[in-house]
């Protein structure tokens, strides 16, 4: 397997998982795209699967696999929708995907996430904050909701104040929560400088 660099959120995330005592089962909501974060977690012995809705991007992380000689597990699934049964897996993360759902939607998604969990079971989801430069750049609505031209596609994005995905948290214990802006460069070469990192546990 070619050595890979992962953002250190993912690593933070690995190592508390690797501390829990729930099941090696680990689900990526939006696992899609040429760098699956999967990867690591089948790297540490984690049973993976993962969801996107996009074909595009399912077939650019199957490819990817393919190349490193190892099984992600990549269906196409919806997150508001998650094709698992109840309590089937013992960890849960989405990497910068749910940025692309309305935060009616997203609240909807983390519920979906809280129903196939583990009670006892991490999940790790990250949100865009209103500090980010491209959403200072667009005079971001109120709402924080933004639609922009992608191509040929318009796409969504929402973006948050600090502490305001906390409400999506109620039946989670949140056990880290970081703010992580970069005044020079990049998010690990994402195009974003400011993003709100959360951890929760289950209860």
């Amino acid at each position: 397997m070619t050595r890979k660099f992962y953002p250190h959120s993912i690593y933070n995330f690995l190592r508390l998982a690797d501390l829990n005592s729930s099941k090696k089962r680990v689900l990526d909501c939006g696992a899609g795209g040429s760098d699956p974060k999967l990867a690591i977690f089948n790297e540490y012995g984690y049973e993976v699967h993962g969801i996107d809705i996009d074909d595009d991007q399912i077939k650019d992380a199957q490819e990817f696999a393919d190349k490193q000689g190892i099984k992600l597990n990549i269906i196409k699934g919806d997150m508001c929708e998650i094709p698992f049964e109840n309590e089937y897996f013992g960890f849960v993360f989405s990497y910068l995907s749910m940025v692309h759902l309305t935060k009616k939607d997203i609240g909807i998604a983390i519920d979906e996430i809280y129903r196939v969990l583990q009670k006892g079971g991490l999940c790790y989801i990250n949100f865009l904050s209103k500090e980010d430069e491209k959403y200072l750049k667009n005079e971001g609505s109120s709402s924080g909701e933004i639609h922009t031209g992608h191509g040929d596609r318009e796409e969504l994005h929402s973006y948050f104040d600090d502490h305001e995905p906390d409400k999506y948290f109620d039946h989670f214990d949140i056990i880290y929560k970081a703010k992580i802006q970069h005044f020079r460069g990049k998010y690990h070469n994402t195009g974003r400088t400011c993003i709100l990192d959360y951890i929760s546990r289950k209860k």
